[in-house]
């Protein structure tokens, strides 16, 4: 959930577990800088050919590969390929590896996690405290860590498990609400509903739900990253990197960084959650074969430096925002297989249709923008 042009903020939880009610408001080319890898092996004591460092252990999909470090000047776009659930049979299959040294490398992403937080109450009580715990972290004889931003939290986000997460790669993983450094636009801004607020994008790692209304004074846990050279600062807008998209086709965008080919538009109407494989499926612009995108693919589309609609309106004119108004996933909720997971356009935020009519997650209908 969260809080729009107008809107008004809401808890992305209950207990860190499960979302509450709130408001809302008004592949196939390699990234520059940086290539996919097609997985890397198992956790269990064999050694991946992919990632640097020490000889460490691998986990993900099948086959290795070798990711490139981006460069393109942002961290808050994903100027890499963004990773799918091992073993899906989609492309860019996460796959992991254990350096050895406290580090776990993301082989798909080129990103540099912290493997096991090392918090004490003091570095999650506030967004300040986390920001110094991952400016002072050492692991590996790197100290160039910070709190990752909105879409690389995303990267490492599984919406097959609960936790959201790799459990192999990131043993003792903790659900509930971790940091990013996005701070929410209009409270940068402090505009419109940002204004006299505190608020920054927050995922909820019970399930992979994420808002842009949680507020910074609040507690919550950190895993530091590092890598992709440089980016914004927590509190300025993203920067779009140069050459993001270009229209391959009519009908067609190419996001340059990620290789994901969008459908510019979208389906003429909202539709349930079942019917939305079989309309991508048959879409057939140009010629091409499309499906629906996974939740993390929906997520490099979201501009944080917009709101109502927070994505590029030059290149995917005409997208639908506002309370209820969801784009459908391909994935359905872990716990209830006919509850699907959807991105709302109108800040970014996500939810999986559980609500009770009125309420911020109540979209038993939506839109749908292919990818391939």
């Amino acid at each position: 959930m969260g809080t729009g042009n107008g809107g008004s903020g809401a808890v992305v939880g209950v207990a860190g577990n499960e979302p509450s009610a709130g408001g809302s408001s008004a592949s196939n080319s390699t990234p520059n800088g940086g290539s996919g890898a097609s997985g890397g092996s198992n956790m269990a004591g064999s050694s991946a050919s992919a990632g640097t460092g020490s000889a460490g252990k691998g986990s993900g999909g099948q086959g290795s590969g070798s990711c490139v470090p981006s460069s393109c000047g942002s961290h808050k776009w994903a100027c890499f390929h963004m990773p799918n659930p091992a073993g899906s049979g989609l492309p860019n299959a996460a796959s992991y590896q254990d350096l050895g040294n406290g580090i776990v490398r993301d082989n798909v992403t080129c990103l540099e996690w912290e493997k096991t937080p090392a918090t004490a109450a003091g570095d999650t009580a506030s967004w300040d405290g986390a920001l110094s715990y991952c400016n002072e972290l050492e692991l590996g004889g790197s100290s160039d860590f910070r709190v990752p931003t909105r879409v690389e939290l995303a990267s490492i986000v599984d919406f097959s498990k609960s936790p959201a997460i790799n459990s192999q790669a990131f043993p003792n993983a903790k659900g509930g609400y971790h940091r990013t450094a996005s701070d929410w636009i209009l409270d940068i801004k402090q505009i419109g509903a940002g204004a006299g607020k505190d608020f920054a994008w927050i995922y909820n790692m019970s399930v992979g739900l994420t808002s842009n209304a949680y507020s910074r004074a609040s507690a919550a846990e950190v895993r530091c990253v590092r890598g992709n050279g440089a980016g914004e600062e927590p509190t300025s807008p993203a920067l779009a990197p140069p050459n993001q998209y270009t229209a391959i086709a009519p009908g067609e965008v190419q996001d340059n960084y990620t290789g994901l080919i969008w459908q510019a538009g979208s389906s003429d109407a909202v539709m349930a959650f079942e019917a939305a494989p079989a309309y991508c499926s048959t879409l057939a612009l140009n010629g091409h074969a499309f499906r629906v995108p996974t939740m993390t693919e929906l997520t490099t589309l979201v501009d944080e430096a917009q709101v109502a609609p927070a994505i590029n309106r030059t290149m995917f004119p005409g997208t639908k925002s506002g309370k209820g108004i969801f784009y459908w996933s391909s994935q359905a909720y872990v716990k209830s297989t006919g509850q699907g997971w959807g991105l709302n356009f109108d800040d970014g935020f996500t939810g999986y249709n559980a609500g009770a009519a009125d309420a911020w997650n109540s979209f038993p209908t939506a839109w749908v923008r292919c990818v391939r």
